[in-house]
């Protein structure tokens, strides 16, 4: 995430939607050294809560692509970014719900699935363990 400090996007400039306060308090924790880490919530870092969406209200989203939900004009998830801030019941509601889907979710298994050397990268051969590796030839999947 230091990459949002100075040379954003190769601007030369920080980036527009962190909070000056809170790049200057990121600034400090990097700092530290590169092993340094920083907590996804600055506020309430240790509470299951609703304050990771309140933060990326007033710019405090710790990576860039939190932060462009809210901060994206005219993005779909403006309206559940704010949805969530507001009312910690929804934000429950709809993670609990999401939990569910996940714990439905029917993995491949056996020869039908594939474990990725890369989480990027189809393996080449497409076997369970194939591949050659972070190198191999594979198809990008972003």
């Amino acid at each position: 995430f230091s990459h949002r400090f100075a040379n954003f996007n190769n601007t030369g400039r920080p980036d527009q939607s962190l909070n000056p306060d809170y790049r200057s308090f990121l600034e400090g924790v990097c700092s530290a050294g590169a092993d340094t880490r920083a907590n996804f919530d600055p506020v309430t870092p240790d509470v299951f809560d609703k304050n990771y969406y309140t933060n990326l209200q007033v710019g405090k989203g710790l990576l860039q692509s939190d932060q462009e939900l809210i901060s994206t004009p005219g993005a779909d998830t403006i309206v559940i970014v704010n949805s969530f801030a507001e009312r910690e019941g929804t934000f429950f509601k709809e993670f609990r719900q999401s939990m569910i889907n996940m714990g439905n979710i029917k993995p491949l298994t056996g020869g039908q699935g594939e474990i990725r050397r890369n989480c990027r990268r189809v393996n080449s051969n497409s076997g369970l363990l194939g591949g050659e590796g972070e190198g191999s030839e594979g198809h990008d999947v972003m």
